[in-house]
Protein backbone atom coordinates (compact mmCIF):
# COMPACT_ATOMS: atom_id res chain seq x y z
CA UNK A 1 0.00 0.00 0.00
CA UNK A 2 1.07 3.58 -0.33
CA UNK A 3 -0.27 7.08 0.27
CA UNK A 4 -1.04 9.40 -2.64
CA UNK A 5 -1.37 13.10 -1.85
CA UNK A 6 -2.88 15.41 -4.45
CA UNK A 7 -1.30 18.82 -4.03
CA UNK A 8 -2.74 22.13 -5.16
CA UNK A 9 -1.44 22.80 -8.63
CA UNK A 10 1.96 24.44 -8.85
CA UNK A 11 3.46 25.05 -12.29
CA UNK A 12 6.96 23.97 -11.19
CA UNK A 13 5.99 20.63 -9.59
CA UNK A 14 3.85 17.52 -10.03
CA UNK A 15 0.41 17.60 -8.48
CA UNK A 16 0.63 14.15 -6.83
CA UNK A 17 3.20 13.09 -4.25
CA UNK A 18 3.51 9.35 -3.56
CA UNK A 19 4.78 7.77 -0.35
CA UNK A 20 5.42 4.13 -1.28
CA UNK A 21 5.88 1.41 1.35
CA UNK A 22 8.50 -0.20 -0.89
CA UNK A 23 10.76 2.81 -0.22
CA UNK A 24 10.94 1.95 3.50
CA UNK A 25 13.54 -0.47 4.93
CA UNK A 26 12.13 -4.00 4.72
CA UNK A 27 13.52 -4.95 8.14
CA UNK A 28 11.14 -2.55 9.92
CA UNK A 29 7.97 -3.79 8.23
CA UNK A 30 6.80 -0.18 8.07
CA UNK A 31 3.95 1.18 6.00
CA UNK A 32 2.86 4.71 5.17
CA UNK A 33 -0.44 6.08 6.40
CA UNK A 34 -1.93 9.50 7.00
CA UNK A 35 -3.83 11.47 9.61
CA UNK A 36 -5.81 14.68 9.34
CA UNK A 37 -4.66 16.92 12.20
CA UNK A 38 -6.42 19.81 13.85
CA UNK A 39 -6.71 22.80 11.57
CA UNK A 40 -6.63 20.69 8.40
CA UNK A 41 -2.94 19.78 8.29
CA UNK A 42 -2.22 16.46 6.61
CA UNK A 43 0.30 14.33 8.52
CA UNK A 44 2.09 11.50 6.71
CA UNK A 45 3.07 8.79 9.20
CA UNK A 46 5.11 5.61 9.09
CA UNK A 47 3.52 2.76 11.06
CA UNK A 48 6.00 0.20 12.38
CA UNK A 49 4.39 -2.58 14.38
CA UNK A 50 1.57 -0.45 15.75
CA UNK A 51 3.77 2.55 16.57
CA UNK A 52 3.70 5.62 14.37
CA UNK A 53 6.22 8.33 13.62
CA UNK A 54 5.77 11.52 11.61
CA UNK A 55 7.40 11.52 8.18
CA UNK A 56 5.99 14.72 6.63
CA UNK A 57 3.36 17.40 7.32
CA UNK A 58 1.44 19.36 4.68
CA UNK A 59 -0.25 22.63 5.60
CA UNK A 60 -4.01 22.91 5.02
CA UNK A 61 -3.46 25.05 1.93
CA UNK A 62 -0.88 22.71 0.34
CA UNK A 63 -2.98 19.58 -0.26
CA UNK A 64 -6.30 18.78 -1.89
CA UNK A 65 -6.89 15.04 -1.25
CA UNK A 66 -5.18 11.93 0.13
CA UNK A 67 -5.65 8.21 -0.54
CA UNK A 68 -4.24 5.30 1.45
CA UNK A 69 -4.42 3.84 4.96
CA UNK A 70 -5.65 6.13 7.74
CA UNK A 71 -4.19 6.47 11.24
CA UNK A 72 -6.86 7.47 13.76
CA UNK A 73 -7.03 7.36 17.55
CA UNK A 74 -3.79 5.38 17.82
CA UNK A 75 -4.89 2.70 15.33
CA UNK A 76 -4.20 1.97 11.69
CA UNK A 77 -7.46 1.72 9.76
CA UNK A 78 -7.21 -0.05 6.41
Amino acid sequence: MSVHVELHHRPDADTVEVFDDADLPTATGGIYCYHLAAGGSLVILVDEGGESRVDRVFSPTAWRSAKGDVWRKGMLLS
